[in-house]
């Protein structure tokens, strides 16, 4: 089985379709941030040369060794995760006692916060902010979930 290494490309199966998912770099805090590859496929494709190039949907930080170790997700490959980096920012909403306040533009260095009321063009582009479990993320691949219709 091994342990997973940056560079390491995983299916995971939503339901709907597999999923792809690249690893690319390492936290020590939050763990494993993983590339989430554009499409869901009903078979492997043939080639992931084909997508793995293609700019990903978005990228999330997610218990990938966990996941391999109870094979929810299986490897498939791998590609050198060399010029892949983590973002400089990610965001999160901002809600307190159900109330959305604004979003949460979080500096993945500094962990420094902004708070922001409406997004704008190139803050919408932001990955998510956290560790993404495996029901959820395999729930918002199923469901087509996008960071253009995270609202």
């Amino acid at each position: 089985m091994g342990k997973v290494k940056i560079g390491d490309i995983f299916e995971i199966n939503t339901g709907v379709g597999l999923a792809y998912l690249h690893y690319i770099h390492k936290d020590d805090v939050l763990g494993e941030l993983i590339r989430i590859l554009p499409r869901v496929n009903n078979d492997r494709p043939t080639s992931l040369e084909e997508f793995i190039h293609v700019e990903e949907s978005f990228m999330v930080f997610f218990p990938l060794s966990a996941a391999y170790r109870q094979k929810i997700v299986e490897r498939v490959g791998y590609f050198t995760a060399n010029h892949f980096e983590k973002p400089k920012n990610m965001r999160t909403k901002h809600i307190i006692r159900g109330e959305f306040l604004g979003w949460h533009i979080i500096d993945t260095e500094t962990w420094k916060r902004e708070l922001v009321k409406t997004l704008t063009p190139e803050q919408k582009k932001f990955s998510p902010w956290g560790v993404w479990n495996d029901t959820l993320l395999i729930e918002n691949l199923a469901s087509g979930w996008t960071l253009e219709n995270w609202s």
